[in-house]
């Protein structure tokens, strides 16, 4: 996935408010003490809502029936979580009791002492509307959907609002006719009821409070099945064959997974129902809900797929749903491994390249964040709000901890663990200690020492390397040393080093042990190598350094065995600068076969400095076909070209097949020549394609040109009625024009209060980019009761931002004042 794809095409990933991290970052969001789950005084045995749906007044009122028993005897109230709901009547085993309802928690007084064990029902009458989060009502398309992880629910039912409370539940949900409601499970009937229409879901199945849905729309129903399962996609009316694209891998990844984990799709029927304004996906279990960028018209379909999500969501059927985290600092075991699925079906559908360069990016997408923005372990209690550790450690280095633990173990016990993994705990909830024994009750190994540095821990590895050759004893020696912090209380990682030598006519694998700071390897070869390689196949997650012969490097990036190899070289002879890496950048992008790698190489031949690059670069726009390898070679020209080039572009701009094509030559005309260009930009602001992907470019390069008439188009373009994409690129740009364009943080403020949650998102990000100490005031009162959670994250990092940067600005004054 792109930087954007991250923001807001991921299963619950955030917004990251951009560049690097204050020291202040850390402190903010997890400097808190830790946090444990709630008491748990009686269990939720069954959920059924009746409810009705107004989408003209944004209200949901009627009933929500809970089945209780109490876990100890003696029990004379019961308190449920309800932030913002309006009570009207409470009723137990159907007889009116008192109730409190404060505004977050409903108190129930019971008639009588509960026993422990036995059933009861309480009965809530309520309303809500227009909440600020767990409901949300689109008005275009009219839409209504609920998004209640992590802690949300609460805000549209009363409930025990905590992953481990996992419960069967009912919705009977009546909406206007014409419309649609889809929720979890099987529909057990529809019924006209007055002017509206009444659809009833029941969900056999114990699964967790947050995974309740309910999602209402003009919805077309699409059918299709693996193995016999119903496979069914919603999407409004017209879109069908746009849906039928997006959601078109599905069979093929129900089937991977249930292959893989030895455990067939576990549930009656899946669903995925495309919603507008929608941020990611949710696994809600039966019935996921989908962002409508999955709908994908036939020409973005030649350069766009969201299979990823597609698969990350489906494989939360099992991880996350059937085997459910019992608390959030454990929610790694929902994401890690829905994130791992990912690279295991792009390996089963694509092939390793593919598998490979996702995990590279996810790589590196953990690596910025422990350096940008703070470092944790993968188990952390210590947050501000538990949507602030939806993060890249819990995913991305989630992932690569499985991809680690599954090379340690081999494929065969690796997946024999998944296996008892889900089994065990089946319908359940679990630990990551549970997940440690579950997979040493099936291998038979000790693998308590792997999770306590891994997950328990936070960092990683940081690795200097250095090759060096001894002609007259013909033994080559590797010099590793561990760069990170070791001490008694931080002790060296622990690891398998794998080493690639490749000599004229032979090759060798090695693999050495590795066990504490500093490591001499030393082997004997027939003559010396023309290559050595460290971590060739991607197995390792560390940050790596390597010193080895140019000539190495320069044999890498031509013959290394997986395109990352030779991605990973790329950057490295691009460090040298000069013609001959210029020349020999530009040879291996044309005669690279995989996109991911080509665009890798192009990119690293634009770092290398001197006129040279730009002619390589306008060579190879005439050789190299994939469209994303095409979008990097523009990219690097709007960066290093000249005004002519904005002429070789235009046609691009205009009019190419590929959307990412025409999107990057848009984007690349305002740097490059916007005086000369401007009407076709300005056109170009009005194109509807995919995502908005074109109009987004056009604002990207309005903003870029820094024309006299740009700063008041950016403000205007930020606003209503203007298109998602091109707003976000306009908030974006604000953020830049900040300093100089006095109006740009009240509009950014405005903007805050926005009823798509993800422009309010990417302007709270972007006031944390502008720096603007006029901006905390409104943050500091939306970080501490913003009822959104993800607003309450953002707003609380671009407070640490602002008042990072005026501590810095501080500083700086004083040195002036005393120079």
């Amino acid at each position: 996935m792109t930087g954007l794809d991250r923001e807001f095409l991921g299963c619950g990933r955030k917004v990251a408010a951009g560049g690097s991290g204050p020291e202040n970052l850390r402190t903010a969001l997890l400097g808190e003490p830790p946090v444990y789950a709630p008491d748990r005084p009686f269990d939720t045995c069954h959920v059924y809502l009746d409810v009705d749906v107004d989408l003209r007044r944004r209200r949901l009122s009627g009933v929500c029936r809970t089945t209780i028993k109490a876990r100890r005897g003696g029990l004379r109230s019961l308190s449920f979580d309800a932030v913002g709901l309006s009570v009207s009547k409470v009723l137990f085993d159907g007889e009116p009791v008192r109730f409190r309802n404060d505004g977050k928690k409903l108190a129930v007084a019971v008639p009588r002492a509960l026993v422990e064990g036995r059933a009861h029902d309480v009965e809530v009458q309520y309303r809500v509307e227009d909440p600020e989060a767990g409901l949300h009502f689109v008005e275009n398309p009219a839409q209504m959907w609920s998004q209640s992880q992590p802690e949300d629910a609460r805000r549209w039912f009363p409930c025990h609002d905590a992953p481990g409370e996992k419960a069967t539940s009912e919705i009977r949900a009546a909406v206007p006719a014409g419309f649609r409601a889809v929720s979890n499970g099987v529909l057990v009937e529809q019924a006209k009821k007055g002017v509206k229409r009444v659809w009833h879901w029941r969900m056999d199945r114990p699964h967790s409070i947050y995974l309740i849905s309910l999602v209402v729309g003009r919805f077309a129903e699409i059918e299709s099945e693996w193995n016999g399962i119903p496979i069914v996609y919603y999407c409004e009316k017209g879109r069908e064959a746009d849906a039928r694209r997006g959601f078109g891998k599905t069979a093929a990844a129900m089937r991977i997974l249930s292959e893989k984990t030895g455990v067939r799709y576990p549930y009656a029927r899946y669903a995925q129902v495309a919603v507008a304004e929608y941020p990611g996906g949710m696994e809600h279990t039966t019935a996921a809900t989908q962002t409508d960028a999955c709908l994908i018209d036939k020409q973005a379909f030649l350069d766009h797929d969201l299979d990823t999500l597609i698969a990350h969501e489906l494989a939360h059927q099992w991880f996350g749903d059937l085997v459910t985290c019992a608390e959030w600092p454990h929610a790694w075991l929902n994401e890690g491994f829905a994130t791992y699925s990912e690279v295991i079906f792009l390996e089963a559908d694509r092939g390793r390249d593919e598998a490979l360069f996702e995990l590279l990016q996810n790589r590196r997408a953990y690596l910025d964040e422990d350096s940008g923005r703070y470092r944790r372990p993968i188990v952390c209690r210590t947050y501000a709000d538990p949507w602030t550790i939806f993060d890249r450690h819990l995913y991305e280095k989630g992932c690569w901890v499985l991809r680690m633990l599954h090379l340690e173990l081999g494929d065969h016990l690796f997946w024999k663990g998944v296996g008892h993994w889900l089994n065990k705990h089946r319908d359940g909830t679990a630990e990551t200690q549970d997940l440690v024994a579950a997979f040493e009750e099936a291998t038979g190994r000790n693998l308590q020492g792997f999770f306590d540095q891994w997950v328990y821990r936070g960092g990683h590895p940081v690795l200097r390397l250095r090759w060096s050759w001894d002609q007259k004893t013909r033994r080559g020696e590797l010099h590793l040393v561990q760069t990170q912090d070791v001490s008694d209380s931080a002790p060296a990682y622990r690891f398998k080093a794998h080493i690639r030598v490749t000599g004229r006519g032979w090759t060798r694998d090695l693999s050495e042990s590795i066990d504490s700071k500093e490591h001499r390897l030393v082997w004997s070869f027939p003559d010396e190598p023309v290559d050595v390689e460290f971590d060739p196949d991607l197995e390792l997650l560390a940050s790596i350094r390597f010193h080895k012969p140019q000539a190495y490097w320069r044999r890498q990036l031509r013959a290394g065995k997986t395109a990352v190899s030779r991605a990973l070289a790329a950057s490295m002879v691009a460090a040298w600068g000069g013609e001959q890496a210029v020349a020999e950048l530009e040879a291996a992008a044309k005669r690279e076969k995989f996109w991911g790698a080509s665009a890798e190489i192009i990119l690293a031949l634009g770092r290398v400095s001197g006129h040279a690059p730009a002619s390589a670069l306008r060579r190879l726009l005439g050789r190299v076909e994939h469209p994303k390898a095409r979008r990097a070679i523009i990219e690097q020209l709007g960066l290093r070209g000249a005004p002519a080039d904005a002429r070789r572009l235009a046609p691009s701009a205009r009019s190419a097949t590929s959307l990412l094509v025409r999107a990057e030559a848009t984007r690349a005309l305002g740097r490059l020549d916007y005086g000369r260009h401007r009407r076709l930009i300005e056109a170009n602001l009005k194109a509807s394609t995919y995502r908005d992907g074109v109009a987004a470019a056009a604002v990207s390069a309005l903003a870029a040109s820094r024309a006299p008439e740009a700063a008041k188009k950016l403000l205007a373009l930020a606003k209503r009625p203007n298109r998602f994409g091109a707003r976000v690129a306009a908030i974006r740009a604000l953020a830049e024009y900040a300093t100089t364009t006095p109006d740009a943080v009240p509009v950014l403020l405005d903007l805050m209060s926005e009823s798509d949650e993800r422009i309010g998102l990417a302007a709270c990000a972007a006031l944390g980019r502008a720096n603007d100490e006029r901006a905390l005031p409104r943050l500091e009162k939306a970080a501490k009761s913003a009822g959104n959670p993800r607003i309450r994250v953002y707003a609380t990092e671009s407070i640490a931002r602002i008042k990072a940067g005026a501590k810095t600005r501080s500083k700086l004054a004083g040195k002036r004042v005393r120079a």
